[in-house]
């Protein structure tokens, strides 16, 4: 009984486990991959320039807790189908950077670390309009896997993920 038992609880465990890239789709920087509810049109078109260590300029930035900053650069675009009512925009907590194991080792947090106007924005997007800017990830090391999970679209997507 109690074999079992340990079987049942490791199956839930590792149901709530560390989110996995296996998980997401691969996407390479510079490439292109739409944002989309299943069935839905598309979006926006989003791209990732590439992620960088940063160091913070702002007066009073508090240092990493993992080690490093790193700043994942983004190029988005909302289309002339995409309605602010929605409920879909970017956030940073919907990025996590991932080990070769799959052990997450950063997380995308908002902090005042770099000037404002560095950041992508965190508010809806206007409809067939453009946006650039810098998501900021907390992390343990200078290289890994980023992977971008929307949490504001259904569970069926499953995100993206880059190599860095």
């Amino acid at each position: 009984m109690s074999r079992v038992i340990a079987a049942a609880l490791l199956l839930v465990l590792a149901g709530c486990g560390t989110p996995a890239a296996e998980e997401t789709v691969p996407s390479e920087f510079g490439r292109q991959i739409q944002i989309r509810s299943s069935g839905s049109p598309v979006l926006a078109t989003l791209w990732l320039d590439g992620v960088d260590k940063v160091t913070c300029t702002e007066p009073g930035s508090l240092p990493p807790n993992r080690g490093h900053f790193l700043a994942a650069r983004i190029v988005l675009q909302t289309t002339e189908q995409y309605e602010p009512n929605w409920g879909w925009w970017m956030s940073a907590e919907d990025f996590l950077a991932v080990d070769a194991d799959g052990e997450v080792i950063g997380q995308g947090l908002n902090t005042s670390c770099l000037s404002p106007s560095r950041y992508l924005s965190d508010d809806f997007y206007l409809t067939d309009s453009g946006y650039y800017g810098e998501i900021l990830i907390d992390a343990a090391a200078e290289h890994g896997t980023l992977i971008y999970r929307p949490h504001n679209l259904p569970a069926d997507i499953k995100g993206w993920h880059w190599q860095f």
